[in-house]
């Protein structure tokens, strides 16, 4: 047993760079030849008409049935990814086992319904590897559309390369949904290209429901530990002046590197000396691991220790404490968040995807609840729920606004405009609708997330925003770090 804890512990540290997703990081390495990924996919329902609601789901974009006698044998859909390299994970753990299991399963009943045909369409996936280099990645999209002139475009992974492949799409014509990425800075950038949307939840809303929550909490006092990089001074930039204007004093703070060496011990040291109440670590887990296991090693345990990207991933427990669950984890906090308790949607859906894939064997833990050492799926309890409703996204576009060009092509410009004003039924809200091509705070289940562990002795990542999607009273002052 302890030999299998190790090894998904040292899967766990693989899974590091998966937050790089959310913050705009990205790494850079040669190497990897453009090659298809394996497929998969979520389950498709025969649609009603007009399923979305909102404007633009009147129907009046297409009609159905007015292309029935167009030939279509195949919805092309294609993507590059990391399948190696730094970002790699990507396709392991984050968006990647969203949308293989969609497709699979749209394929296995059929296909994707096209409005304009009135009929299901078979999917043709495909994704290219780009090394987790976005030079790579630019490339592949131009020659993708170029060259093979699909129907729909898989976003790329972390937001470095959405900033890289957002003015293509836009090129181009293409529809985009991105999947991991989200940036105070892509907006902007969002509105300069609008055939592109974000789904992820980011600082814009996750740092004012966390200050909110400093507030109801009666916190005093702070230290942050924040990364040198775009996530890192966008959160702590957004949350400093916040955290200030409503009496919390700033005791500390620290930039930690992205790259090279740093001591965890001299972090927490200095967030010991400082006597704050509340410790901030906005670093990806490459950082926050080491800062953590400094923490545990030194009995460090403020009222409130927030750690994140990374706080809310099914691993964390692993890589801390060689664990199956997240028991070491209890009073932790971490952005995100949701869980089964938010809505019967998101149970339904987190049952289906740990059973889709424990059914594939690729799942962290088998059916039985023992370590599956092969397992490279787990479950993160931010941006999941994001990434299988931008899969619902597109599916609700064509099945509504789907029609084809005279070159036989789905027809973008029609996805988009729908998309920019209808309502879609998601497992993350069932009225979910965009403003600006973004998600505004009351489209997401929830910003800011808890372990705690129940009376059954299971680790649960509990929302504490302060409103009504709050799924436990969080803890505060956080319990003290298990004994090792």
């Amino acid at each position: 047993m302890k030999r299998k804890v190790l090894t998904l512990v040292l899967a766990a540290c693989l899974v590091a760079t998966t937050f790089l997703a959310s913050c705009g990081g990205g790494g850079s390495s040669s190497g990897g030849s453009a090659a298809p990924a394996d497929t998969g996919s979520a389950t498709a329902e025969e649609p009603a008409a007009d399923s979305s609601g909102g404007e633009a789901a009147t129907g009046e974009l297409v009609v159905a049935g007015s292309q029935a006698d167009m030939e279509k044998e195949a919805i092309v859909v294609r993507g590059v990814r990391s399948s190696t390299g730094t970002n790699a994970i990507f396709e392991q753990t984050a968006f990647g086992p969203q949308y293989k299991m969609w497709i699979d399963e749209l394929n296995k009943d059929g296909g994707i319904y096209v409005k304009s045909l009135d009929r299901k369409v078979p999917i043709d996936l495909k994704v290219y590897d780009d090394g987790s280099d976005i030079a790579k990645t630019t490339q592949l999209y131009e020659q993708i559309c170029l060259d093979e002139k699909p129907d729909i475009l898989l976003p790329p992974v972390s937001t470095a390369a959405l900033f890289a492949v957002a003015p293509i799409a836009q090129k181009y014509g293409y529809y985009l949904v991105a999947g991991e990425g989200g940036a105070k800075e892509l907006e902007k950038y969002i509105a300069q290209n609008p055939n592109v949307f974000s789904v992820l939840s980011y600082s814009e809303t996750q740092v004012p429901a966390f200050v909110k929550f400093c507030e109801e909490q009666g916190i005093e006092s702070v230290f942050c530990a924040y990364i040198d990089d775009l996530h890192g001074t966008e959160y702590w930039g957004a949350a400093k002046p916040q955290l200030e204007a409503i009496g919390v004093e700033i005791k500390g703070e620290q930039a930690v590197p992205l790259t090279g060496g740093f001591d965890g011990d001299t972090v927490i040291n200095a967030a010991k000396q400082s006597g704050a109440q509340a410790f901030l670590a906005f670093t990806y887990p490459d950082q926050g691991i080491p800062i953590a296991l400094s923490a545990i090693k030194l009995d460090y345990n403020p009222d409130v220790y927030l750690m994140g990207p990374g706080g809310s991933y099914d691993f964390i427990g692993g890589a801390l404490f060689g664990e199956l669950g997240n028991v070491g984890m209890h009073g932790v906090i971490g952005w995100g968040a949701w869980n089964e308790k938010s809505s019967e949607r998101a149970k339904e859906y987190s049952e289906h995807f740990r059973e889709y894939w424990i059914d594939k064997g690729e799942f962290w833990l088998n059916a039985d609840g023992t370590p599956n050492p092969n397992g490279t799926v787990y479950q993160d309890w931010w941006g999941h729920i994001c990434y299988y409703s931008v899969c619902e996204i597109i599916q609700q576009a064509v099945e509504n606004a789907g029609s084809l060009t005279e070159d036989g092509i789905l027809d973008n410009s029609l996805l988009v405009e729908y998309t920019k004003t209808a309502s879609f039924d998601t497992v993350m809200n069932e009225n979910l609708h965009f403003t600006n091509n973004i998600l505004l705070d009351d489209m997401y289940l929830g910003n800011i997330g808890q372990w705690q562990v129940g009376d059954d002795g299971q680790a649960v990542f509990e929302v504490i925003d302060v409103d009504d999607r709050r799924t436990a009273d969080p803890i505060v002052p956080k319990p003290a770090w298990p004994k090792q």
